[in-house]
């Protein structure tokens, strides 16, 4: 079970010469999902396949994050989805567990938008018609970051638009469930628990 809201540290950052009339092919949305107990599976979504089969391509890393310590693990995209919405996987949630660049013609935008919202920014792009994934298993309760390592030459299918797509998940007893705080709520919290333990001190006196 997936939280509703998850704070993610979703950064896109590179140079580029693409128009709104450049339909190709791009990886546009980066997500993931419970594959488990203590497994996740992390997936990255390409438009405009149909010129070509879907193949592998690129790698995921994968590391502790805040106070978890892990890694950095380097793995090859192994899974691959058919073509077509119907084979998006069922855990990629839009805007829950799953992101998209809401701006093609903003390579430094964060990765916060739907594909509704990149589909009207870029009309003749979308819509995302596969995913390539990686699995990760054996992990323990913690926060961690992964990041997609894209290849030096990308084929059309996975061309770079972001080339640092990245974000955060919270695993807790062995299943994707929790939120990662923002600072404010991390606050609000230390302050809650000192309310609570004065209170009981008053109590106690």
């Amino acid at each position: 079970m997936f939280s509703k809201k998850i704070s993610v540290a979703i950064l896109a950052a590179c140079s580029f010469g693409l128009t709104a009339g450049d339909a190709s092919a791009h990886a546009i949305s980066i997500g993931y999902e419970n594959a488990g107990p203590n497994s996740v599976n992390i997936w990255l979504g390409t438009y405009s396949s149909g010129h070509a089969a879907p193949v592998n391509e690129g790698s995921l890393t994968l590391q502790g994050a805040l106070a978890t310590v892990y890694g950095p693990v380097t793995t090859a995209f192994n899974l691959l989805t058919g073509t077509g919405a119907a084979f998006k996987p069922a855990g990629l949630v839009d805007g829950t567990t799953n992101f998209y660049i809401p701006n093609i013609s903003d390579p430094n935008a964060a990765l916060v938008g739907t594909e509704a919202g990149f589909n009207a920014a870029c009309p003749s792009c979308g819509p995302v018609d596969h995913w390539q994934g990686v699995n990760f298993t054996g992990l323990s309760a913690g926060d961690y970051q992964f990041t997609w390592v894209p290849i030096a030459s990308p084929t059309a299918q996975w061309d770079i638009i972001n080339n640092n797509m990245n974000g955060i998940f919270h695993l807790s007893q062995g299943v994707v469930t929790g939120t990662v705080p923002e600072p404010a709520s991390m606050t609000l919290l230390a302050l809650g628990l000192l309310g609570v333990g004065f209170s009981r001190l008053r109590k106690s006196l």
